[in-house]
């Protein structure tokens, strides 16, 4: 019951941001849309930067474990980068205003206000792109992916590609933004040259 409570408010953070920034919700509309009084806020979050810095944080977990998920899957090196893609892509096209609430807290974060947030930010962060990497680790094994540049660099390449994809894109045509068209980009960018017989 505890966790439900706590799930649910971070849910209510979620919804709120359909429409909102950060800065414009408030814990009390929080409260309303969990269902929970305002002082159950505070048993789970220190106050409302802690609730969206967490609620981002759930969704990186939950991100981490389709692209686990997807780097143990079956087929090539290039199937199973293609999946991930789709299944980030997916999981944010479902869930469009959590990608809203780890966009403003990455901005937050970037800012630095000197409280060590932008280290706490790059620590959860990380968690990420070592998933993605754990995928392209697989490339540089199969000798698809170079190895001159290490693999969680690469990711983030790749999934500064997808949020472009995602959010920047999404009046562009179909065929230049799909998930292969990145896959290929990605990959014709850092795959090695073909070798000639």
């Amino acid at each position: 019951m505890t966790q439900d409570k706590k799930h649910r408010i971070m849910q209510a953070v979620e919804r709120l941001f359909r429409t909102r920034r950060g800065d414009a919700v408030t814990l009390d509309e929080v409260a309303r849309k969990a269902d929970v009084g305002k002082g159950t806020i505070y048993l789970y979050f220190s106050d409302k930067d802690d609730l969206i810095f967490q609620t981002a944080v759930a969704g990186f977990e939950e991100m981490c474990q389709l692209l686990r998920r997807d780097a143990a899957g079956d087929g090539t090196f290039r199937e199973r980068l293609l999946r991930a893609c789709e299944n980030l892509s997916a999981f944010f096209r479902a869930r469009r205003p959590l990608f809203r609430v780890i966009l403003w807290e990455g901005e937050r974060a970037s800012g630095g206000d000197g409280t060590g947030l932008r280290q706490r930010w790059r620590r959860r962060r990380k968690t990420l792109t070592e998933a993605m990497a754990a995928i392209i680790a697989q490339g540089m094994e199969s000798r698809e992916v170079r190895p001159d540049i290490s693999a969680d660099i690469l990711a983030e390449y790749l999934l500064g590609m997808l949020r472009t994809r995602s959010w920047e894109l999404e009046d562009r045509p179909q065929s230049q933004r799909n998930h292969a068209a990145v896959v290929d980009l990605f990959l014709n960018g850092v795959g090695l040259p073909a070798r000639r017989h």
